[in-house]
């Protein structure tokens, strides 16, 4: 797929406002990773994480589609995920994720507003993955355990 010069200029100045936004930081312990309730998944190895979210292993070993979903690149929260588990910056993943759907591979995990769309996307689907802020954990989604 090809993306004019127009539309390559838009995205880079969405990328540069980014860089320029002033995000608190929280401590990685406030972050939690979450699956559907009917996922049979009770713990995920970092690095299987940085696979789901780059979208090189797409799915899980119960032959489920894995359904990343991703926050803005100015959440808090997608910043202490994509440092503590990606290690790279939001900014760095959005920059993967120009370069990969330039050059026609793959394209970037849904991304939405909020924590709430989150557990409402991750509810919806037996194959979503996704990551809130601990508080934000509820009845409706299941927390993942991390594991090196």
């Amino acid at each position: 797929m090809m993306i004019d010069r127009k539309t390559r200029v838009i995205v880079i100045g969405i990328l540069a406002i980014g860089l320029f936004t002033a995000r608190p930081s929280l401590g990685f312990s406030d972050v939690v990773v979450i699956v559907n309730k009917d996922n049979p998944v009770q713990t995920v190895k970092k690095s299987a994480l940085v696979r789901y979210f780059m979208k090189k292993t797409t799915r899980w070993d119960n032959g489920t589609r894995v359904v990343p979903v991703d926050l803005t690149v100015s959440d808090s929260v997608r910043q202490e995920f994509s440092e503590g588990i990606l290690k790279k910056s939001p900014h760095e993943v959005e920059e993967y994720w120009i370069a990969e759907s330039l050059t026609g591979g793959k394209s970037a995990p849904e991304i939405v507003t909020d924590s709430v769309l989150v557990k409402k996307r991750v509810a919806a689907d037996a194959g979503a993955l996704g990551y809130i802020d601990r508080t934000q954990a509820d009845a409706t989604v299941k927390i993942v355990e991390i594991v090196d």
